[in-house]
């Protein structure tokens, strides 16, 4: 088996590795009429995952979509996207004698739209609420359908920045749900992103908007899954690499994701001479902990808004520490020179920012304690933010 070594990208057909049980419960789940919310931490596969469901669909006859709102920061440019994943997936109705003249009319609008630049009216509200009132309408829901829509929060994230950000967030987020909320739909929706939507619509108190996705989670790969990547990227690349040198580097990694295992063997092919040992592994190790791989882990935080100081300092705390610290003694540190009135805003923000934090991936709690969930994300930002 060989497998390319595909770092960032999402990887499909035979570089896909892994997740058959998570697939097996995806399936279940899409089949069972259930739409889906992937949640699953940075870096984990998400969009592989997805694009791995979309295969397994297509080879059980549903039309499938996949829309990737990384490309646009623009309303208009949300409905294009959408417009034309739907028209050139054929999910919208055929026309049909008796339709009326406002549908027609969108579908003809469609189709210039696939063609090439056409106004999109949205100035003013009613004829934005025309236009998707008349976009539900054109949805088919008589067909198995599986629709996945990747990066929303990264998209609804920008545009919640801009002039009636707010507004239009929560118009978009209600007007999918509406469109999930259709009798007897046999369309199956999952969203997934590297910035968690329960978090999003949380913080802006649009969680209704979302409660009728079941939650699926996505973690670590299994450690046969995990030896199995690693062992696989060796093949591809000629490596030898035995089996007591596989654990001890899935040891050092401790949280075994797809990325640390691509990024890591990327460092070891670097020098390779013939034979990988432990001590290639800790080389390996430490130049991950000052390159760029993880960057996007701090990037990121920007989506905390206005939680994204104190996110910083809870991770600053937990980077010199690494069994963790149990909640009271990170209050008590962020406490420090605050006035003792302030207690209860800042006990709350703590909460709040814990709760984003563990819900992306960056720490673990066990127990009373609260850690890094990747002993090499805290050596990086150790490394980075505190050394």
């Amino acid at each position: 088996m060989c497998i390319s070594n595909k770092i960032g990208p999402p990887v499909e057909g035979d570089d896909f590795f892994g997740r058959e049980k998570e697939i097996r419960q995806a399936n279940r789940l899409l089949d069972g009429g259930h739409s889906l919310l992937l949640s699953a931490p940075r870096r984990i596969g998400k969009s592989s995952f997805a694009k791995r469901l979309i295969d397994e669909k297509k080879g059980q006859n549903w039309k499938c979509v996949y829309i990737d709102l990384e490309e646009t920061t623009t309303e208009e440019g949300f409905l294009r996207l959408v417009i034309e994943a739907f028209s050139k997936n054929r999910i919208w109705k055929q026309v049909v004698e008796g339709m009326s003249k406002g549908l027609s009319s969108v579908l003809e609008k469609i189709d210039k739209i696939s063609l090439g630049p056409v106004e999109l009216n949205l100035a003013k509200n009613e004829d934005r609420e025309r236009l998707y009132k008349n976009l539900k309408d054109l949805v088919r829901h008589d067909e198995n359908t599986f629709i996945v829509v990747d990066e929303l929060t990264l998209f609804l994230s920008v545009l919640n920045k801009k002039e009636d950000g707010s507004e239009k967030v929560a118009f978009i987020l209600n007007w999918l749900r509406s469109l999930r909320q259709v009798s007897k739909t046999k369309v199956q929706w999952l969203f997934c992103g590297s910035v968690g939507l329960r978090n999003f619509t949380a913080a802006l108190n649009l969680g209704y908007t979302i409660n009728d996705l079941m939650e699926f989670s996505l973690d670590e790969l299994s450690r046969d899954e995990a030896a199995g990547l690693l062992l696989g990227l060796c093949k591809s690349e000629d490596v030898e690499m035995v089996d007591e040198v596989v654990e001890y580097t899935l040891n050092r990694l401790y949280w075994n994701i797809p990325y640390f295992i691509q990024i890591i063997f990327s460092k070891l092919v670097e020098d390779y001479d013939g034979k990988i040992t432990q001590e290639d592994v800790d080389i390996a190790y430490r130049k991950l902990c000052s390159e760029n791989f993880l960057t996007t882990w701090s990037e990121r935080l920007v989506e905390y808004r206005e939680y994204e100081v104190p996110a910083r300092q809870v991770l600053k705390l937990l980077s010199v520490r690494p069994a963790g610290m149990e909640r009271e003694s990170i209050l008590n540190s962020l406490m420090t020179g605050q006035e003792p009135t302030k207690v209860g805003i800042v006990d709350y923000t703590l909460s709040k920012v814990l709760e984003m934090l563990e819900n992306d991936g960056y720490i673990i709690r066990k127990d009373t304690f609260r850690a890094f969930r990747s002993p090499l994300l805290r050596d990086y930002w150790f490394d980075r933010f505190v050394q």
